[in-house]
């Protein structure tokens, strides 16, 4: 009864549940203006650690994104811990994976974008910028060749504007699912392009596209964040075949666009608000394109940096039980 609810709020049209814009994809809720740093448009990474606990560790380094970096996404919506019960998972709850955009620029391709249900390739500032909760990157530590580039590029672009799997989504939360661990050995194996994907699957089909992963052993519909998050997983398939381990991936690293803080999205400043960090920040605004297209991120001003200004913390995030793997029956 309770996961039906759910989802019966979650999926309905043009019902904001999740804080996003699923009624207008393409307007201001979707695309609100954000601050991006002068000095690091890409914001900043602390040292290595494979923890879920948002705080600053070690000097703050100006994040340099290639192509197959992994972003790992956590919501501070209570509603996703609901959801995570059913599932059986927990934090970080979604994912997405930095491709070379046509134009040269970095970019995040992502199902899901901004709590829409559509798939989006975003330039990068403005992606990390925008997004309201906690932020991992998982950074590729073997340069990809050109044409693993290229065909991550190429997924990137056919995938753009297709919808998100939202029966895919909702199966998550009942026993008919890939995930299911008695069915996953031979279930929920890659599908290629041209299809609808959730946030996770579509990362794991770019890479595997790509030559990155494995295709024989990945499990795209079958695969969490937190998953790769961990290199560890509560199904057993995918806890002996992890995507990423061992192939070319540093350990997750906590992001953040004001060195010394860890503040989640929703309590970083956004314009016109001060800018309480050195060197300042651009004022990026999206400008609707007048067709059915994402608007453009464009920068529009910029604002002195104001140290002095108060930064309010965010909260310290609560670890859940679900939120860590368990290791029983582990054959690793």
């Amino acid at each position: 009864m309770v996961p039906t609810l759910v989802l019966t709020l979650a999926l309905t049209p043009g019902v904001d549940v999740f804080g996003g814009a699923r009624a207008e994809p393409l307007g201001p809720k979707a695309y609100p203006p954000v601050y991006v740093p002068a000095e690091a448009p890409s914001g900043y990474l602390y040292c290595p650690a494979v923890d879920l606990n948002p705080i600053p560790r070690g000097t703050a380094v100006k994040y340099a994104p290639k192509a197959g970096d992994i972003l790992l996404l956590s919501d501070p919506d209570p509603l996703f811990n609901v959801l995570y019960v059913f599932a059986r998972s927990g934090k970080p709850g979604h994912c997405a994976l930095v491709v070379t955009m046509p134009d040269g620029r970095p970019g995040v391709l992502e199902s899901g974008f901004s709590f829409t249900p559509f798939t989006r390739v975003t330039p990068l500032d403005y992606c990390v910028n925008l997004y309201a909760g906690h932020i991992w990157v998982r950074q590729r530590e073997t340069p990809l060749t050109p044409e693993q580039d290229r065909r991550l590029t190429e997924f990137a672009v056919t995938a753009e504007g297709g919808k998100y799997n939202l029966p895919s989504f909702a199966s998550q939360l009942t026993l008919f699912r890939a995930r299911n661990p008695i069915v996953t050995r031979f279930v929920g194996k890659p599908v290629g392009p041209g299809h609808k994907y959730v946030c996770v699957q579509i990362v794991v089909e770019a890479l595997v596209h790509a030559g990155l992963v494995d295709a024989k052993t990945a499990r795209p519909k079958a695969t969490y964040a937190q998953d790769l998050f961990y290199d560890r997983s509560r199904n057993p398939y995918i806890d002996r075949h992890p995507p990423l381990a061992g192939r070319g991936w540093s350990e997750p690293q906590l992001w953040t666009p004001i060195p010394g803080t860890a503040l989640r999205g929703s309590d970083r400043p956004k314009p016109p608000a001060a800018w309480p960090g050195a060197g300042g920040a651009l004022v990026v605004n999206p400008i609707p394109t007048g067709t059915q297209q994402p608007p453009v991120p464009t920068v529009v001003g910029a604002v002195p940096g104001d140290p002095s200004a108060p930064v309010s913390q965010s909260p310290p995030s609560r670890i859940r039980y679900l939120d860590r793997p368990y290791r029983l029956f582990s054959r690793r």
